[in-house]
């Protein structure tokens, strides 16, 4: 789904573009992605499991662009993308096409100016014009400003997975897993 770039005024007074993610964009997705997953714990790969080629991404962004069920959004501030966020539908088959997953990262150096906050309004609008009856996502037990996020937009815990997540040191997180009823 294309959605219209337009310009949002952080906490901070700058400016950054709210825009759909584009298959030339690739590159700096992947400039993104490799610092975020150096900056936190709590995403599923590490930085030497992302492993895309530009070739590669060029056409998951393509693929997201061209789904009708799917909106990809990117906040970009001075030609550099800061933050991304995607609800996409939980499946192709008919049992599950009422069902959209969610997930959102923000660079540790623009948290707390509101970015979150406006992509999550953004995407919940788009998942319920879609039809789409829940919005469900998983959530480390330990990311408490993405938990505080969620419940603030009506998400509630539904489940926990223990040992969701081991990390490197060999300790573990819990994974919670979330929803939030759209009908």
């Amino acid at each position: 789904m294309i959605y219209p770039a337009e310009e949002l005024i952080l906490r901070n007074r700058k400016r950054c573009t709210l825009r759909s993610a584009e298959p030339q964009d690739a590159l700096k997705m992947l400039q993104y992605m490799k610092i975020m997953l150096g900056e936190t714990p709590f995403l599923l790969r590490t930085p030497e499991e992302f492993d895309y080629t530009p070739e590669e991404e060029a056409r998951i962004l393509d693929g997201r662009k061209n789904d009708p069920r799917c909106l990809m959004l990117v906040a970009e501030m001075d030609g550099q993308i800061i933050a991304s966020a995607d609800v996409r539908s939980h499946g192709r088959k008919q049992r599950v096409l009422h069902r959209a997953e969610l997930g959102i990262s923000v660079r540790k150096d623009h948290w707390r100016q509101g970015i979150a906050s406006a992509l999550m309004e953004r995407l919940i609008a788009f998942a319920s014009q879609a039809g789409f009856e829940q919005i469900e996502l998983t959530v480390e037990s330990k990311n408490l400003r993405a938990i505080g996020l969620y419940l603030k937009y009506g998400f509630a815990v539904y489940g926990t997975r223990p040992h969701g997540m081991k990390y490197p040191d060999g300790s573990y997180d819990n994974d919670y897993l979330m929803v939030k009823m759209l009908q």
